[in-house]
């Protein structure tokens, strides 16, 4: 893993990472790093599955239609 000093953000993305810091997981307080990481990789697979979601839905749409 690397790890980074510092990372530059707006005042209002830094206020929202502040608060998902409390509200992602009831009950424990993660670390800014934490909710960024989280946030990052559940954007990453939303993309991907939706790729492959548009792919089969792609896939279904030009199949030949079978003669009867």
């Amino acid at each position: 893993m690397k790890r980074f000093k510092s990372i530059t953000v707006d005042e209002t993305t830094f206020e929202a990472v502040d608060r998902l810091s409390e509200t992602l997981l009831p009950g424990a307080k993660l670390s800014r790093a934490q909710v960024v990481a989280n946030r990052v990789k559940g954007s990453h697979e939303e993309i991907i599955n939706k790729k492959e979601d548009h792919e089969e839905t792609n896939k279904r749409h030009t199949k030949d239609p079978q003669s009867t």
